[in-house]
């Protein structure tokens, strides 16, 4: 599964096998034998890879079809997934300005209330 992927998204971008070592660090034989299945990167080539290609190392290694897994975040006690990273991050502004009127709501209670 991961040589067929890698081979498909190196010529989805129209890189030639050595363009793609190039940019990994590896030698162009190297690569090659990643794509033929006779040879797997190591764990920090298989990130460069998944970076570069902008997919999920899950995708890469074939425990998924989706080449980007949506991000899931903790929201008000549950999670909510998201498309993107900015979303998620707005979404955790949202909350953190949530928890802090909160927050002061429950300090001007305590107060009225004598506490």
């Amino acid at each position: 599964m991961l040589s067929s992927r890698l081979s498909a998204l190196r010529k989805n971008r129209n890189l030639t096998q050595a363009d793609q070592a190039k940019v990994l660090g590896i030698a162009r034989t190297t690569y090659a034998m990643y794509e033929q299945g006779n040879r797997e990167p190591d764990y920090d080539t298989l990130k460069k890879l998944a970076d570069f290609f902008d997919v999920d190392t899950d995708y890469l290694l074939g425990r998924t079809d989706k080449p980007r897994s949506e991000v899931s975040i903790a929201y008000d006690g549950g999670y909510i997934d998201v498309e993107d990273d900015e979303e998620a991050e707005y979404l955790l502004q949202q909350q953190a300005e949530y928890r802090r009127l909160k927050e002061r709501f429950m300090k001007e209670k305590r107060k009225d209330q004598g506490e």
